[in-house]
């Protein structure tokens, strides 16, 4: 079988290929994209120093470059493989995360042959992900509705409790944050009404993480404060 990087191709049967794959789970632990990392391992084999010295050359200026496709042919160096690890199906490219290293230097190294490894790494969203959630939660607070004390002190004797008001404004806090994986999330809407806001919705965004050359996570918070003459019952939200 034949591996090519970009426009390099590998002689066939030189390299031994590792692949290894890690998900990347929301708070649910679904996974949403996989970490794959290929291994590879080989020789490099010259006629003499000078050959084996521009096949090296040729190895890591391939390796140099990032963002490139990597592909498994069939023997017959056309057919693609099982293995591919393309740019357009990853999230933010497919990177040389290592190497090229040259291990060995012993015996015939650097005169007939020369051992090298290198990894690449991409992160492969699951199909269908770009809208998931990574994590969501939300607070209900509530308060008021009952009466209003206060102490009054006195000047010799222990202080005297009155009643200031029979009932009061009733009270609620709905708070929370959720993280998208490629987008923002929905912003859940004030559960008791527009009507009941005490004041404008508070909604922060933050900036999203970087991954090769595109982005996740995209965290969003949110804030409404809530007053009312009748009771605010409610639970907080699951989801979006």
């Amino acid at each position: 079988m034949y591996l090519t990087k970009g426009e390099y191709t590998h002689p066939i049967g030189e390299p031994q290929i590792a692949i290894s794959k890690r998900p990347i789970l929301n708070s649910g632990g679904v996974p949403v994209a996989h970490t794959v990392a290929w291994t590879i391992q080989g020789v490099l084999l010259g006629s003499g120093q000078a050959d084996l010295d521009a096949k090296i050359d040729a190895l890591t200026t391939a390796y140099a470059r990032q963002n490139e496709d990597v592909v498994l042919l069939l023997s017959d160096g056309v057919t693609e493989s099982q293995h591919t690890l393309k740019v357009r199906d990853t999230r933010g490219g497919v990177y040389v995360t290592q190497g090229p290293d040259f291990p060995q230097g012993n015996g015939p190294e650097y005169a007939t042959r020369r051992s090298f490894a290198v990894q690449i790494s991409a992160e492969v969203p699951v199909r269908g992900s770009i809208a998931a959630v990574m994590n969501f939660n939300e607070t209900l607070s509530t308060a008021g509705g009952g009466p209003r004390y206060a102490h009054i002190e006195t000047a010799l004797g222990f202080p005297i409790k009155q009643q200031l008001r029979r009932a009061t404004t009733y009270l609620a806090t709905q708070s929370g944050t959720a993280t998208g994986y490629a987008v923002y999330p929905s912003v859940p809407p004030p559960m008791f009404g527009h009507a009941n806001l005490a004041q404008a919705p508070k909604i922060t965004r933050r900036s999203p993480d970087w991954v090769g050359n595109s982005t996740r996570n995209f965290t969003v918070h949110w804030q409404y404060h809530f007053e009312a003459a009748a009771p605010l019952y409610g639970l907080p939200s699951v989801s979006p």
